[in-house]
């Protein structure tokens, strides 16, 4: 090829981009294989939605009172109560 390289690429280049001392640019295998030996790759938050859960659950019966059960009312609860939230009463429903 006969040019110089004069840098490799950065994380926003792909691997191999080479930077030549003649201002052209271009794939080396030299720098593909250094930027792969510096690569990180990026971390990513993960979401816990049954910690969440927990959490939303924890904050609710902190502010709201327990309902009484009622086995003569259709949903359960007794009279002029408010229902809590779905993911409260239901199995696999999330808050």
């Amino acid at each position: 090829m006969g040019k110089q390289i004069a840098s490799c690429g950065t994380s926003v280049h792909e691997f191999g981009t080479t930077f030549f001392t003649d201002g052209t640019s271009g794939w080396t295998q030299t720098c593909d294989t250094q930027m792969r030996a510096n690569y990180v790759p990026p971390t990513y938050e993960t979401f816990d939605q049954d910690a969440y859960n927990q959490e939303f659950a924890d904050e609710y019966w902190r502010t709201h009172p327990k309902p009484t059960f009622n086995p003569d009312s259709a949903d359960g609860y007794g009279p002029d109560q408010e229902l809590p939230p779905a993911c409260l009463r239901l199995q696999g429903v999330d808050c």
